[in-house]
């Protein structure tokens, strides 16, 4: 016998309850096929202008307001774009949230992708957050540039000498700043010699 599961949300068990029904059947060994069709994911990564290779999806994005700033903050430092899942009536509070925290990110909404009344709104997060002041209709997919906490190297190496001067031990200067940074705790360091 086969069974097939199939959705009209884009693909099944990325962000679905799909997910739960192929790993029940993986654990009772029941052999999995997949057939990948239209992917919002990919699709609206490459719409948005800001694919570079790497990237990450993070499903959909968290409902609650401490939660979304935590993940702004986790992504302000990628230096990759970041793909997320959201609806339509969470997406003006989302982009408001977002625009508060980092308004110069770069930032595309990709809505009702491949259908009728397709619309990518790109700009800065200030700027999107403005279009989309209320509630759009359709699917969204939201595509975040590299955060703007992505390093300065010479600023970053600068960071290390002032704490240097200012008394801290080289290494825990370099260990705060590359924290703080995208940049390798030991590349800091050698940078400061």
């Amino acid at each position: 016998e086969r069974i097939a599961l199939v959705t009209d949300a884009g693909m099944p068990a990325v962000s679905d309850p799909g997910a739960r029904l192929v790993r029940a059947a993986l654990e009772a060994g029941v052999e999995v096929t997949v057939l990948p069709g239209p992917s919002a994911v990919e699709t609206a990564l490459v719409a948005s202008g800001l694919a570079a290779g790497r990237y990450a999806f993070v499903g959909f994005l968290p409902r609650k307001a401490g939660e979304l700033e935590a993940l702004w903050r986790e992504t302000a430092a990628w230096t990759w774009p970041v793909v997320a899942f959201e609806s339509p009536q969470r997406l003006p509070a989302s982009l408001r949230s977002l625009a508060s925290f980092e308004p110069e990110r770069e930032v595309a909404v990709c809505r009702e992708l491949t259908k009728r009344f397709e619309e990518i709104a790109r700009g800065s997060a200030a700027e999107v957050a403005a279009h989309f002041a209320e509630a759009p209709k359709g699917e969204i997919t939201l595509v975040l540039g590299p955060g703007s906490a992505v390093s300065d190297p010479a600023k970053a190496r600068a960071a290390v000498a002032d704490l240097v001067t200012a008394g801290t031990p080289r290494r825990v200067a370099a260990d705060v700043v590359a924290r703080l940074t995208d940049m390798s705790r030991n590349e800091l360091y050698r940078g400061s010699l």
